[in-house]
């Protein structure tokens, strides 16, 4: 069996992940952060920070992503690491608030659908549907995150969209990525 990962030991990298994100890593702000910053910059590994580093960027997380988002992590004890297929990938459900890129009314959509589907408004040139424009489609980086929400059972990916878009795009079909998984 793999080895077993702490919830704050996901969110600690999720929100390393994000620290240079154009869209989000503004937000990451305080004491210390700048200093990690720098290290992400350097591309210095997350295995490498301090007990300190990791629970300030939970710390951070908490502050910069939605209750909403992070109530899909509630009730969670442990994640495993898992490689998972493009089947896999197209069957996991994306975020509630992706689904308005291509619905006008909410309703439960997979990665599949969602990525497949013409978006009915503008999307933003760092949307994570345009990854595969800014970075090269073999750089994965961390592994995506999936959790649940209370009332949908299902796996729902929170983190790693663009890694996910990256990958979606590969045209290589015994391609693996890297995904933290709820036990």
């Amino acid at each position: 069996m793999a080895s077993l990962v702490s919830p704050n030991n996901v969110r600690a990298r999720w929100a390393y992940s994000e620290l240079l994100s154009l869209s989000h890593g503004d937000r990451y702000e305080g004491p210390g952060i700048p200093e990690l910053k720098e290290k992400a910059s350097q591309s210095v590994p997350f295995d490498d920070l301090t007990p300190f580093e990791r629970k300030l960027l939970v710390e951070q997380l908490a502050l910069v992503r939605t209750d909403h988002l992070l109530q899909a992590l509630e009730g969670i004890n442990w994640f495993q690491l898992e490689t998972w297929t493009k089947q896999q990938l197209a069957e996991v459900y994306v975020a509630p608030y992706f689904v308005c890129d291509i619905c006008t009314t909410f309703s439960w959509v997979t990665f599949k659908r969602w990525i497949e589907a013409d978006p009915i408004k503008p999307l933003h040139q760092w949307h994570a549907r345009f990854a595969t424009y800014a970075v090269a489609p073999s750089e994965q980086g961390e592994p995506l995150t999936v959790g649940r929400y209370p009332d949908h059972p299902q796996f729902i990916l929170l983190d790693g969209y663009h890694r996910a878009v990256r990958f979606w795009s590969m045209n290589e079909p015994t391609a693996k990525l890297a995904v933290y998984v709820p036990v």
